[in-house]
């Protein structure tokens, strides 16, 4: 159960983060220059492949300009 839980998290993570990226008009690349990570940690978060911790979730928030909360609300997934 708890693992589903995990799993659901990571999905509206991702939902969240391109649909994000998408509004702001950035390609993965851009997020992750302006994130200071990868293309590639980027794409495996997008697609829930990859869990992260809290550090990266709050540069990620801060290159799309926004709160760290708001990529795990599942309202805006």
């Amino acid at each position: 159960m708890a693992g589903q839980k995990i799993h659901a998290t990571r999905r509206i993570l991702a939902r969240n983060l391109r649909r994000l990226r998408k509004a702001r008009d950035m390609s993965q690349e851009d997020l992750a220059n302006a994130a200071r990570l990868h293309q590639a940690e980027i794409s495996k978060i997008e697609s829930a492949k990859l869990s992260t911790g809290l550090d990266v979730l709050q540069r990620i928030a801060k290159a799309l300009g926004t709160r760290p909360a708001d990529l795990l609300d599942d309202k805006n997934s």
